[in-house]
């Protein structure tokens, strides 16, 4: 990812400079506590040992806590640099931990990795402007935009050839974060929208609020998916096939919350979503006694990924 901003409203200092910053007026756990409707409690769970390092890439390990949830936990309420959590029922101060991100950040460059609920980017972004308001950092800090960075050779492929469909595919989980003004318009967020109207028909078929409650805990089990493509194939209107191209280059720039796109070309070559955003997977662990991430093997899988990048020549920096 890249830390955008409008040139009237671009801070002097980098990105990573001014998360430094922020949580160096915001010193410890509790400090850095935010509320995020979708998320309930954010905060910053975790720092890398080097975070004040300005010669060294920061990273941190970012926590959602909310009622309800039970794979980890998240001290919310600590009065320290780090909560250093323990695989135990959560004491009073500590919430349910609902999601997990885990940032690595360069310049105005970034590498996130996310678990649970924080899917995405956008969950970070959203966090990150309200940490910079929390530290009190000046308002044109806060409207930056996170923007992918593209797989410029899938991205031609896709631009050179056209769409002959375009495949979502997602749960109903996402549909139950709220719909907020910051939201993505375009695709994305129509499709967002369009899973939230399946899960309300399907709620409404049940009239026990027990059973109801017990649905809502499933909705990760439906699965949704949605193909796009022109009557008539690549003979269709040239309107209705420039539209459908755009709608493409749209869906995958953002790359959907819990979904995946998968789109075929009108010479036959499938595209995924993250084919053209920079993207790796890899194999995580969990630790023993909690369905938790090891920030640290994250952490070390964030520096890898960020070394392949650089000999790519895909890093900024």
């Amino acid at each position: 990812m890249r830390a955008v901003y409008t040139p009237n409203n671009r801070p002097q200092e980098s990105f990573s400079s001014l998360v430094r910053t922020a949580l160096q007026r915001l010193p410890n756990v509790a400090d850095t506590k935010v509320a995020v409707r979708t998320l309930g409690v954010v905060g910053v769970r975790q720092r890398h040992t080097g975070w004040e390092n300005e010669a060294e890439p920061m990273m941190l390990a970012i926590g959602a806590g909310a009622p309800g949830e039970s794979f980890g936990t998240f001290g919310a309420d600590v009065v320290a640099t780090h909560d250093d959590d323990a695989p135990e029922p959560p004491p009073e101060n500590r919430a349910f931990k609902l999601a997990d991100a885990f940032v690595l950040l360069d310049e105005d460059e970034l590498l996130i990795c996310a678990d649970g609920a924080m899917r995405g980017y956008s969950s970070v972004a959203r966090y990150l402007r309200a940490l910079f308001d929390q530290a009190n950092l000046s308002p044109n800090t806060q409207t930056f935009e996170l923007e992918p960075a593209s797989n410029q050779e899938k991205r031609r492929t896709l631009e050179q050839e056209g769409v002959r469909e375009m495949k979502l595919k997602g749960t109903l989980y996402a549909a139950t974060q709220e719909l907020d003004d910051q939201e993505p318009q375009g695709m994305t967020n129509a499709w967002r929208r369009f899973r939230k109207v399946v899960q309300g028909v399907f709620a409404e078929d049940v009239e026990d609020d027990l059973q109801r409650a017990i649905l809502a805990g499933h909705w990760g089990d439906f699965n949704v998916t949605t193909t796009i493509s022109p009557s008539g194939g690549t003979r269709a209107e040239p309107v209705v096939l420039s539209t459908l191209d755009e709608a493409a280059l749209d869906v995958i720039d953002e790359i959907p919350d819990d979904s995946e796109v998968v789109i075929k070309t009108r010479q036959g070559n499938e595209i995924r979503s993250g084919d053209v955003i920079l993207t790796k997977d890899v194999r995580l662990g969990r630790k023993e006694d909690q369905n938790d991430l090891d920030h640290l093997e994250v952490w070390d899988e964030l520096q890898t990924f960020r070394s392949e990048l650089r000999q790519r020549g895909a890093w900024q920096r």
